[in-house]
């Protein structure tokens, strides 16, 4: 990362887009929040203080869920709860968050081998930057195994036949972790799946049965 900064800086036809420290890309994310409420509004669904909206982001440097995060607090306001989720083996922002290091401190530094099959979310050392914006916004931190992905991977194809990799289902979690309310809109931000090859799909699944 250090060295793509520097060719960057030496190579005046170059833009680096730094997912670490980048207020352009954090804000870029933010546009999320906009869109998604104007979809909600055309599906006639309610976002106030009676009707939450609970939305569960993967995360990995912190660059994507905390710009995304961002413009769903700016959408919604207090009525819109988010939450991050990691690999138990990667979990950076957990970490920075809870023990106000940030960027400061590291997985590894705690005996943690950062070693996981969401390869998105294999991040040892959190961007300082969105923690510090974030911390006070977010309502909550989570981690999952690998073998929950794994299993929540196959159970989505199985039933609902939307194929995602590891690091996707890392949302997937969150519901699961309150009470029924039909009064609550849970949102589970998958990040993607779709270009993932058919051989390496087919292993994921493998493992999730």
């Amino acid at each position: 990362m250090e060295q793509g900064r520097k060719a960057a800086e030496r190579d005046p036809n170059c833009f680096f887009i730094d997912d670490e420290n980048s207020r352009t890309l954090f804000l870029g994310y933010a546009v999320a929040g906009g869109r998604l409420k104007a979809q909600f509004a055309a599906q006639g669904r309610v976002v106030d203080a009676q009707h939450p909206l609970h939305v569960y982001l993967p995360c990995g440097v912190g660059g994507g869920p905390g710009g995304v995060a961002f413009g769903l607090k700016l959408a919604f306001g207090d009525n819109v709860h988010c939450y991050f989720a990691e690999p138990t083996h990667s979990p950076c922002m957990l970490l920075g968050v809870y023990t106000g290091l940030h960027d400061g401190i590291a997985v590894q530094d705690l005996g943690i081998d950062n070693v996981t099959a969401a390869d998105g979310l294999a991040v040892g050392r959190a961007s300082g930057f969105v923690g510090r914006a974030m911390e006070r916004l977010l309502d909550g931190f989570y981690t999952l195994s690998d073998q929950s992905m794994y299993d929540m991977l196959g159970w989505l194809a199985q039933e609902e036949d939307i194929r995602l990799e590891p690091s996707a289902l890392a949302g997937m979690a969150g519901p699961l972790r309150f009470k029924a309310d039909a009064s609550v809109t849970h949102l589970v931000w998958a990040t993607g799946g779709g270009m993932v090859p058919e051989e390496e799909m087919a292993r994921y699944l493998a493992k999730g049965e």
